[in-house]
């Protein structure tokens, strides 16, 4: 095992109690019970003398997703350690903390109680999350109101941004949904040749959100989309296999989470389907994707899959995490860290008894004026709503910019896509 990180890792979930990172604690037992802490736009965060500066990640660290949410908050804790080996350790004097709490993910109810134990810690300066798109829906709001700056790196659904008011607190590194929508309707349009698509969803937010996005630039290039929607959680594909199989489309792309997309294509293939099939960046793992199917996985195809990272990098996370970064957003993690540790100590005003007074409206605006230039998944800058600032109308540029790429599983393994086939 190699040495504990730095940044001391607290982690909400009891069920993560035997997990190979050094510095791991059940807060259940580690921490005594969370105040309640009344927070707003208005209020100064107050890091007393001697008491750390606590970064919180909300992300999915148990169930079908689980294995995914522990990589991003590992990537949280890489991303601290990489801005202390460029800043030296800690802020003004005090310690950088990381605590996560289990998000669900897709389960907005469990989104908001990891929202409540968060903001309710009173040194916290921010949070990296929530993971995924339903459950970032339920809470940006109680984010807003409390003014404390949530960047997530995964959560993609197009209108968290879209629809946010002037000033919010939100910010992402992820790209988005309408932006997936693009790349892969040229794509399929163009590369594949496609003229007849099924779109499967699977009922939520993301799902519902990029299918959609995907359907309507489909459309636009004049492929003919069917569209289906099967409730997360699904096991038996069997009635809508049957009738893929039976109409036999060019394409089917799937838009949701493992283990459903996985389940839906060796369904597919068992009903006699030999057709093309896709999947999003939610699907996008060898070990949730690949590894149960074996040759079935053979072609399938990806959006937004893992950004290849620097040989360092990956050895660096394999030393905080245990293994090799797989999932699709590390490095989106990592940039999200770092841009608002910097935020921190820009805005961060010690005062003559060794505390900091923070003030969120300015460490907001900090955040909305980042830019870093070297970005593990390319230029860090936010536009006015919060979502990664680009240069140019062309889909497959942007994609560029926001590290958004393609990849096919060949020999069981992930394989970008050649950029001179890729939209």
């Amino acid at each position: 095992m190699a040495s504990p990180p730095r940044a001391l890792i607290a982690v909400a979930a009891a069920a993560l109690a035997a997990a190979a990172l050094a510095g791991c604690s059940d807060s259940d037992t580690a921490d005594p019970a969370i105040e309640t802490v009344e927070r707003s736009a208005g209020d100064a965060i107050v890091i007393p003398p001697d008491e750390p500066i606590i970064l919180g990640v909300s992300s999915a660290l148990t169930g079908p997703v689980g294995e995914r949410g522990s990589e991003y908050r590992d990537a949280v804790v890489l991303g601290v350690q990489r801005f202390e080996d460029e800043n030296g350790e800690g802020i003004e004097g005090h310690a950088i903390e990381v605590h996560a709490e289990d998000d669900g993910c897709t389960v907005a109810d469990q989104t908001a109680v990891a929202t409540e134990r968060l903001l309710g810690r009173p040194t916290l300066v921010g949070v990296l999350g929530p993971q995924c798109s339903t459950g970032a829906e339920a809470v940006l709001d109680a984010y807003d109101d409390a003014g404390v700056v949530a960047i997530s790196g995964s959560a993609t659904a197009t209108a968290l941004t879209a629809d946010r008011p002037e000033g919010s607190y939100f910010f992402r590194t992820a790209f988005r949904n309408d932006l997936q929508g693009a790349v892969v309707g040229d794509f399929v349009a163009d590369q594949l040749m496609a003229d007849s698509v099924v779109l499967v969803d699977n009922g939520e937010v993301y799902g519902t959100d990029i299918a959609a996005s995907t359907a309507r630039f489909l459309e636009s290039n004049g492929v003919d989309v069917e569209r289906l929607s099967v409730p997360q959680g699904t096991v038996d594909f069997g009635g809508v296999a049957d009738g893929i199989a039976e109409s036999a489309p060019d394409a089917v792309g799937y838009a949701g989470f493992n283990p459903d997309a996985a389940l839906l294509l060796r369904q597919l293939r068992d009903a006699g389907y030999e057709g093309t099939y896709g999947a999003f960046d939610a699907a996008a793992s060898e070990r949730e994707f690949v590894a149960p199917l074996g040759e079935d996985a053979e072609g399938a195809l990806f959006a937004g899959c893992s950004l290849p990272l620097p040989d360092d990098v990956r050895s660096e996370f394999q030393s905080v995490h245990g293994a090799a970064p797989a999932a699709a957003f590390n490095g989106q993690y990592v940039d999200a860290t770092e841009a608002l540790l910097g935020a921190v100590a820009q805005t961060a005003q010690p005062q003559d008894d060794g505390s900091l007074v923070i003030d969120p409206e300015e460490l907001r605006d900090a955040v909305a004026s980042t830019d870093i230039e070297d970005g593990l998944t390319g230029r860090i800058r936010f536009d006015e709503r919060g979502d990664r600032r680009t240069t140019g109308d062309d889909a497959s540029a942007i994609a560029e910019q926001v590290g958004l790429i393609g990849c096919e599983v060949e020999n069981g393994q992930f394989v970008p896509i050649d950029s001179e086939a890729t939209p």
